[in-house]
């Protein structure tokens, strides 16, 4: 019977019918000649059948819980989109605007769960008529906007804005500088030392290379030859102290930018002014000839230090030296008598002598302190180099700054009005970085600017230093020692969000321009002698007074946000503080996404590959050092992990990766910024009363996100330089936003991206 039975199963359509009866009458015959040994014997389950049963339970099970995640899933969202729809909508012109960007710059046709960065700015190309990116564009429309108020007023009721006014007339006064004899100009280089490219009469038994450093040093701080000087803070005694930092040229920092030999037509055509004074022409050959000779010079500055190799190395303020230390390496130059030219005249020898105390000497390479084959190497050059070429070499770099303003050609490396393009585009560059704060108090009184978006800064700063004690206290890696550590150095981190200390009718507005005196009268010349000296002066008293504004890095209205690790502070400029980055009006998705973002990053950088090594008053510890660090080695990992990850990136249109390894620093403030702002925006989500009209299908999660994304749309330039993307310090803006989404799980959880999308990465990396 087993064998029919079992005939009957795997034949089933031979005589179905009658075989399946037979099948039910054997069967019945069985069991009842063998009832009574079936309820004696049990049935037994065969290991096939055990098997089966597993997996239909397990089957079952996974089903239920898909059916159970699911369920959840669409109860978040009805949930989130049920609070979504309780909101009011924001109608002011600042909520209208920056959705309305939002909107217009989606291409929905790209999924955000397989490219973010696609799918928020694919359309923001068709937005701009140039290849600059979406803040660049923000910001070149709110200078036109400054530069046109000044331009239409007549005359300010402050000197501070007055001043401002002169300076910009004289800036669009094409006709005036063509005009300019430049008389004043060769006086004023007879009165410092002479020039001995075009004066015949140049007597070299006269020369003394230090008085002519500090004739010009006086004069323009930036550009004094082979040495340049630049305000930074440290931590003294618990306080944040203003020093001067005595470093190398701008041809050393920045070769590109600086190297004489990209100014050689601009010179000439300066030259050719000059000489006009005195119904001379300039001989080619020997102007080639003396050029060629100072280029040479420069290029043996260069050589004393290489600098490609030093400038990743961000401890060169730890490595510094005083100026009594210079002047015994180096004493063929005076270097006090340098230094001392720096304040006016009308300054207290005390107030010098406490400057001269503040003044650090760049240590790292081997710029001012190295030797070969026991030669000290400056010393020699300064000595063993003809007289007349240092001083044509002196003059020509402070030419190279005139020719700045005078010569408008479209050249080879600078491009028309150094890369501005228009004059007005020039004017207003200028106007921002000589006069930010009277551009700013202007922007402020004629916009109606709200104050409470500088407090709202203030709250972002208190807020996402919490959320960073929070990542701290939960991360499993870090060791008691180096966490307690870092929440010290965090405590003591603080931020400068505008500078409401120099404010309309602020007593340090007008004391910083009481010596500023421009007259409607005044040549191109002179005033941009003027405002040189100026400068420089206020960079005197912000060492000594240790005023808050660096007077050096006006960069109010660019759109700069700074960490600076001997201060273990940084700074936000204006532009980031108005519309369309943030406004009161603004739900708190759009103010996090953004603003918190740039906060956090800034307060991320104490803590990227470098920085976490000082303490909170630029000291480096070891407590990283050693290899056995469980700690070290952890963090190494996720380091890594980060690296490797956007050295994988390939931008489109180019045929070459990223570089992790050179963009780690930023790499690690965007992740750390990112993820401590979207904590304290689902805190401050509870307290959401508002909307951005047109998003009402969208989670307050996923706006958050947008908001973040949309403000990094630029244009890709296929053209752009090869090396500079290589060796950028930034991700490009695809990866600055796509790479960063990738790592987060609340960016996938917040647009339900599937576990094999492109924006959810396996393979995640988490420093802290």
């Amino acid at each position: 019977m087993d064998n029919q039975e079992q005939l009957v199963l795997i034949n089933p359509n031979r005589n179905q019918g009658s075989e399946q009866i037979e099948l039910v009458d054997q069967s019945q015959e069985k069991a009842s000649e063998s009832s009574e040994d079936q309820e004696a014997k049990p049935k037994k389950v065969t290991v096939s059948q055990k098997r089966f049963k597993i997996v239909v339970i397990s089957l079952i099970a996974i089903i239920i819980a898909l059916l159970i995640g699911l369920v959840l899933a669409i109860a978040l969202g009805k949930s989130s989109k049920a609070e979504n729809s309780k909101l009011e909508t924001c109608w002011t012109k600042e909520c209208m605007g920056i959705a309305s960007m939002i909107k217009s710059f989606q291409k929905t046709s790209v999924d955000p769960c397989d490219d973010f960065y696609g799918h928020v700015c694919g359309r923001y190309p068709e937005h701009t008529t140039d290849d600059s990116g979406w803040g660049h564009k923000q910001l070149q429309r709110l200078t036109y906007q400054i530069f046109s108020l000044v331009r239409k007023t007549k005359k300010f009721s402050t000197k501070p804005n007055e001043q401002l006014r002169i300076f910009t007339k004289k800036c669009m006064d094409r006709a005036g500088m063509d005009s300019d004899s430049l008389q004043y100009l060769r006086e004023d280089i007879e009165k410092r030392g002479g020039f001995p490219l075009i004066d015949p009469d140049w007597n070299e038994a006269k020369f003394d290379l230090s008085d002519m450093l500090a004739n010009y040093l006086s004069l323009n701080r930036k550009r004094m030859g082979f040495l340049s000087v630049e305000p930074f803070e440290a931590v003294q005694d618990g306080q944040i102290v203003s020093l001067l930092f005595l470093g190398p040229g701008p041809h050393f920092v920045d070769s590109i930018a600086f190297n004489v030999s990209f100014y050689k037509e601009s010179v000439a055509f300066m030259l050719e002014r000059l000489l006009q004074l005195e119904n001379r022409t300039m001989n080619t050959a020997e102007f080639s000839k003396a050029y060629e000779e100072i280029m040479d010079l420069e290029a043996s500055f260069v050589k004393l230090g290489d600098y490609s190799n030093i400038r990743i190395d961000t401890d060169d303020m730890s490595k510094t030296r005083n100026l009594s230390e210079l002047a015994k390496m180096v004493p063929e130059i005076d270097w006090f008598k340098i230094m001392r030219a720096l304040p006016r005249e009308a300054t207290s020898e005390e107030m010098k002598e406490d400057f001269i105390k503040k003044i650090r000497v760049h240590g790292g390479g081997e710029y001012f302190f190295g030797e070969e084959r026991k030669v000290r190497r400056l010393a020699r050059i300064a000595t063993k180099t003809p007289k007349k070429t240092l001083a044509n070499y002196i003059v020509i770099r402070q030419i190279i700054d005139v020719a700045l303003y005078y010569y408008d050609k479209d050249l080879p490396k600078q491009g028309k009005y150094y890369k501005k393009g228009s004059l007005q585009n020039f004017c207003s560059t200028l106007m921002f970085n000589f006069f930010p704060i009277p551009s700013m108090n202007i922007f402020i009184e004629q916009s109606e600017y709200d104050m409470e978006n500088l407090k709202m800064m203030e709250r972002f700063l208190n807020e996402l230093k919490e959320e960073y004690e929070g990542i701290f206290n939960e991360n499993q890696y870090l060791e008691p020692e180096i966490r307690s550590f870092l929440k010290k150095k965090l405590k003591g981190i603080s931020a400068r969000f505008g500078y409401p200390e120099y404010l309309e009718n602020q007593p340090l507005l007008e004391k910083m321009y009481e010596t500023l005196n421009f007259e409607e009268t005044d040549t191109p010349y002179q005033v941009y002698t003027k405002l040189w000296r100026h400068r420089t002066e206020q960079l005197v008293e912000h060492i000594v007074q240790n005023t808050p504004l660096n007077p050096v890095h006006l960069k109010m209205f660019s759109l700069y946000a700074s960490y600076n690790s001997y201060g273990n502070n940084f700074e936000v400029s204006f532009p980031y503080m108005i519309y369309p980055w943030i406004d009161v009006s603004f739900p708190f998705y759009s103010n996090y996404g953004h603003l918190a973002y740039v906060v956090g990053h800034e307060i991320g950088h104490a803590f990227d590959h470098f920085h976490r090594r000082l303490d909170e008053r630029g000291i480096e510890h070891k407590y990283w050092i050693t290899d056995t660090n469980s700690s070290k080695i952890e963090y190494e990992k996720q380091e890594k992990c980060l690296r490797d990850q956007y050295s994988n990136y390939k931008e489109p249109g180019y045929d070459f990766f990223m570089n992790g390894t050179v963009s780690r620093y930023e790499i690690i403030g965007d992740h750390m910024g990112i993820r401590a702002a979207f904590r304290a925006f689902k805190k401050a989500q509870k307290r959401e009363t508002v909307k951005l009209p047109g998003f009402d299908d969208a989670t307050g999660e996923q706006m958050f996100f947008y908001n973040y994304a949309f403000r990094q749309c630029d244009v890709s330039d296929p053209n752009f330089r090869h090396e500079h993307l290589k060796n950028r310090p930034h991700p490009t803006p695809r990866y600055r936003v796509n790479g960063v989404v990738q790592n987060i799980p609340e960016f996938f959880e917040a647009f339900q991206c599937s576990k094999n999308s492109k924006m959810n990465l396996e393979t995640k990396c988490k420093l802290f």
